[in-house]
């Protein structure tokens, strides 16, 4: 029988969650060599600061997991749970030789890490109702596997609670746009998020590795492919974060590449800050994304072409208002294009008003306003699509990741009420 190497990662949250926050969850300060607010450290581990192998900040925690020290392994702190408050924790491993498994510990054990998936950052998460107010212990414990020899590192990284009322990890972010409402509310939002930190359009396939897998549904830490993920069973096929980026491709199921949801040709081409602004490009298939190319979004009447998941191509239903060629992805991705579309209306509202004309699918989408932005169809549509798909708990994790990626966050995915308060007058 395994023995297990039995190490909590516990940490610490004020007991109402408007207040809630990580003491020192991304393990950016250290004295002496030891984490900040991390109080115990016993013999059976050594924790190091690591600047080399983070997911994301300045540094992470680098953790040698050692044999025969079962009842010395901890490293924790207390946390705070109010009655009635729910609590997504959360935290990020890195295995590095692959013969430990880390699993997760919410006021009782939950999930597994894949230890063999390793050189690349998964995600544990865990949604917690607390019934009584008090204390309840979260963290990771570590069990030995096949092949340990004595001493293995992990990195972990990103300890944080996560709202799930979709506000996110983003106290005070969106005061100045509180009491707000219509275009109004629009432009708060606007002046909040504008001047992000544009990232280069390689360093995409870095946010993919790091954030765009699969630890949702099959949870094999495949890439999530929005056009080839099938949300009730197995996907037709996988791609291997780096390894299966394109590259050529001939037919689906080759590589996957950089999807703008919302084409780069209805700006003007390969255009910074647009061109590479995480929020609105997603891994997806290149052939399909090839198939889509710059068609709107829509829901098709007649089908030309269908990928693995159900994602179409086609003519437009004419009740929708336009029946030109569009491409319409499977029903767990319309509320994410959606809400990307409307940060896009949002983020570049000051230019967005010249872009009406740079395409034809552009003009067909765009009504060539700063306000509205959209033709009368595709508003209904993505508020249609918005309303019918919530906020899943990958767009509120890529929310946050893109935010540490490039400095802002989509205000739709935050807060999903600001569509109707915007759009909805």
């Amino acid at each position: 029988m395994k023995q297990y190497l039995g190490m909590f990662l516990l940490l610490s949250v004020f007991s109402q969650w408007a207040n809630a926050g990580v003491e020192n969850g991304g393990f950016e300060h250290w004295a002496g060599g030891n984490p900040d607010d991390w109080t115990t450290i016993d013999s059976g581990i050594s924790v190091n600061q690591s600047t080399s192998t983070v997911y994301s900040g300045n540094s992470s925690a680098a953790i040698t997991v050692k044999t025969g020290k079962q009842s010395s392994t901890d490293f924790r702190q207390t946390v705070s749970v109010t009655a009635g408050q729910t609590y997504d924790f959360s935290v990020w491993v890195r295995h590095t030789e692959g013969h430990v498994s880390a699993r997760l510990y919410v006021n009782g054990y939950r999930d597994y890490t894949n230890y063999s998936h390793t050189g690349q950052w998964q995600q544990l998460s865990y949604s917690f109702t607390a019934s009584t107010s008090g204390t309840i212990e979260v963290g990771l414990r570590f069990y030995d596997r096949t092949g340990f020899d004595g001493a293995e590192v992990v990195y972990v990284d990103a300890f944080e609670p996560t709202d799930t009322s979709g506000g996110g990890s983003d106290d005070g972010y969106y005061d100045t746009a509180e009491g707000l409402s219509g275009y109004n509310l629009k432009t708060a939002l606007y002046n909040i998020i504008r001047n992000h930190s544009a990232q280069s359009y390689s360093a995409l396939w870095s946010f993919y590795a790091a954030n765009d897998l699969d630890y949702h549904y099959e949870r094999d830490g495949s890439i999530l492919d929005i056009y080839s993920e099938n949300p009730t069973g197995g996907d037709s096929y996988n791609y291997t974060a780096v390894s299966d980026q394109c590259g050529n491709y001939d037919s689906e199921g080759d590589c996957y590449n950089r999807e703008h949801s919302f084409p780069r040709s209805w700006f003007g081409g390969a255009v910074a800050p647009m061109n590479t602004d995480v929020h609105h490009i997603f891994a997806s298939d290149g052939y399909v994304n090839a198939l889509r190319a710059s068609h709107p979004y829509g829901e098709v009447a007649t089908s030309s072409a269908v990928s693995s998941n159900g994602s179409k191509l086609g003519t437009g239903q004419s009740s929708q208002g336009y029946t030109g060629t569009v491409f319409e992805p499977i029903d767990e991705f319309k509320g994410d294009v959606a809400r990307a579309h409307f940060y896009m209306a949002t983020r570049y509202q000051n230019v967005i008003a010249g872009w009406e004309n740079y395409s034809t699918y552009g003009d067909a989408v765009l009504d060539g306003s700063s306000n509205q932005v959209f033709e009368d169809w595709a508003l209904q549509l993505l508020i249609d699509w918005h309303n019918a798909d919530p906020v899943s708990q990958w767009e509120l994790d890529r929310n946050a990741a893109a935010q540490e990626f490039q400095g802002n966050r989509n205000p739709f995915v935050d807060h999903p009420e600001y569509v109707e308060s915007i759009w909805g007058q």
